[in-house]
């Protein structure tokens, strides 16, 4: 595929849910988040304020969601070093003919404009398994290094990686939150 336009739009719960259900039933992504039957009902339920359907040239491939995980989520999965004021994001890719295309990484860096210009917010934090390498170079070519890796008792080797929000966005929306 040429290269795409890459836009993030909200997530509506019931009309999305049959393609989510479609995306989190391909093989390529129940490698990485597991059986859809058990992850769907929670991921339909995401409000269009924290889950977003990647499209690319106007066609829905993917999905978004994030959340603020609290300071005992993170201790409780020994990432209790992260930065308070982090937001956790998850995405998925359902196309596998458009893996390897920098859908991921525009998608990644759509949403940390969107996130980083909330004064609130001062990093983005993505985790994946160790050995799922292309999600690895995406998160990477997104900006996000990694800051931690961990055993996970379910998935193995870990890789927690980390985006801080550009301090010239934040600066921006402090500016515009003050007109």
């Amino acid at each position: 595929m040429p290269v795409c336009q890459v836009k993030l739009r909200g997530f509506h719960g019931e009309s999305d849910s049959p393609r989510l259900w479609g995306c989190l039933k391909q093989s390529h992504v129940v490698r990485w988040w597991g059986d859809a039957g058990r992850e769907l009902p929670a991921l339909a339920h995401q409000s269009p304020e924290n889950a977003a359907i990647i499209m690319a040239n106007g066609i829905p491939v993917g999905f978004m969601c994030w959340q603020r995980p609290s300071r005992e989520e993170l201790a409780a999965v020994s990432l209790g070093d992260l930065p308070a004021n982090l937001v956790d994001v998850d995405l998925l890719i359902g196309e596998s003919s458009l893996l390897g295309q920098g859908i991921g990484p525009r998608a990644l860096l759509l949403l940390r404009e969107r996130l980083c210009a909330d004064p609130l917010v001062s990093h983005l934090g993505v985790g994946t398994s160790a050995s799922n390498e292309r999600a690895v170079r995406a998160y990477r070519k997104a900006g996000f290094p990694l800051f931690h890796s961990f055993e996970d008792s379910q998935w193995g080797p870990w890789f927690y990686m980390v985006a801080e929000c550009p301090s010239g966005e934040r600066a921006k929306s402090k500016k515009h939150l003050m007109k």
